[in-house]
């Protein structure tokens, strides 16, 4: 049996931040565990389903408006915990996001 993987091709920053995701059918709310430029690890309060495309806002501490992910895809699931990949993103946010990603650890107390 062989088993695949694929090599990460961004730094994940482990963060600490609060985030709502939503689809076409629900809304949920959840943790940001660790983040990169090109996806991240979400705890959630509704169950996903690989595949699944959502939308993302994300708050943080540092900035006064939520960060703002068109479209990221659900790649793997277990449990409460999801991992997506962004698929869809303004350059104001990715911009945003590449800061985010570069400051030093600072956890969100909101949390």
């Amino acid at each position: 049996m062989s088993k695949h993987f694929t090599l990460r091709t961004y730094q994940r920053v482990m963060r600490c931040s609060s985030s709502y995701y939503l689809s076409d059918d629900f809304l949920g709310k959840g943790i940001v565990r660790d983040i990169s430029a090109g996806g991240c690890r979400i705890q959630g309060d509704h169950q996903v389903k690989l595949g699944m495309k959502l939308t993302l806002r994300m708050d943080h501490p540092e900035d006064t408006i939520p960060l703002e992910i068109e479209q990221a895809v659900v790649r793997w699931v277990s449990g409460r915990d999801f991992g997506v990949r962004i698929t869809k993103i303004h350059d104001a946010g990715t911009r945003r996001l590449a800061r985010l990603v570069s400051r030093p650890f600072q956890a969100d107390s909101h949390v």
